[in-house]
């Protein structure tokens, strides 16, 4: 009986080593998951610390640049929107980012526009349908626009980049009505510039 339970504590034991050598480590991932939720508290003191009267509405990190550092992008209920860099300055990019009463509030959105580069878009509507966006690319630690369209159907971003601007183009005055078009505009990664096709107004 004594021989078999030493040989059950000596298993226990071995069992016990094995499995802690076998779990896995922590990964890159959950480090910056990590960074990121703690870029995003740094963003939100810096806000409050010299716009005290700020209040978030909207608030997105990521990392536009792919140099592995995380940058916070703000929007707020007065309609301001605001960069917290990587080097950690506050920096106003925009202001009136607001939606008329009743259409869907402003939003943020960041997307890949390459495998090494992520841009930003505000969204904000207005009557009678109209949605306005604004593009942004990170350049010298602050954001340079890089689009600006309004389409009176409605703009939107694809899985691939692509941004859609939706807008009526208007019959001679003699037939009346209209009909739906479509721009696309397509990130240029060479020329740092957007590129239309379709219909662009």
């Amino acid at each position: 009986m004594r021989n078999k339970f030493i040989l059950s504590l000596l298993g226990a034991v071995w069992l016990g080593t094995s499995l802690a050598s076998l779990a896995p480590l922590p990964s890159a991932s959950a480090s910056q998951s990590s960074d990121l939720k703690a870029q995003a508290v740094q963003a939100r003191k810096a806000l409050a610390k010299k716009y005290p009267h700020e209040h978030i509405y909207s608030i997105r990190t990521a990392d536009l640049n792919n140099d592995k550092k995380y940058e916070s992008f703000m929007l707020t209920e007065t309609g301001n929107f605001f960069l917290y860099n990587s080097k950690g300055y506050l920096i106003p990019i925009a202001t009136e980012i607001l939606s008329n009463e009743g259409f869907e509030n402003p939003t943020l959105q960041v997307f890949a526009v390459s495998p090494t580069e992520k841009q930003i878009a505000t969204f904000h509507s207005f009557g009678p349908s109209n949605t306005w966006t604004k593009v942004y690319r990170l350049q010298g630690g602050t954001l340079v626009k890089t689009l600006d369209v309004m389409g009176d159907q409605g703009v939107e971003i694809d899985s691939k980049g692509r941004i859609h601007q939706h807008w009526k183009k208007y019959r001679e005055w003699e037939v009346g009505g209209w009909y739906p078009v479509e721009a696309v505009y397509t990130w240029n990664a060479a020329k740092h510039k957007y590129t239309g096709t379709g219909m662009i107004p």
